[in-house]
């Protein structure tokens, strides 16, 4: 009994000396601080361009169309045939040996 009337002492100790949940006073001391943005109303040191449009001596602006790049098929249609009957035929041996080791369970009603 004396060692059970210890372990509440001490819990009932640590329990009230505990600060989990209380808000910590070097929080209150710290300062708050704005953050301010810079203003923007001078121009941007780095010109920007868009790509497509150019401005020539005129100041009128040239747009023009931007094509996309041509993807070349790097496989002949010999070595992508040969691709597909072995995805194919590795597909049929995954199956099969799922049938067998499915067919083979024992049946859970034994147990």
């Amino acid at each position: 009994m004396p060692r059970f009337a210890t372990i509440v002492t001490l819990a009932a100790a640590s329990a009230l000396s505990a600060d989990a949940f209380t808000v910590s006073s070097l929080a209150q001391k710290s300062p708050m601080t704005l953050l301010r943005m810079a203003d923007d109303d001078g121009p941007s040191p780095i010109p920007t361009a868009e790509r497509g449009v150019s401005v020539d001596q005129d100041g009128k602006s040239n747009v023009w169309a931007i094509e996309p790049k041509v993807e070349v098929e790097s496989k002949s249609s010999d070595e992508q045939t040969s691709s597909v009957i072995v995805a194919a035929g590795g597909f049929a041996v995954f199956a099969a040996l799922a049938a067998g080791i499915l067919t083979n369970l024992p049946d859970p009603d034994q147990f």
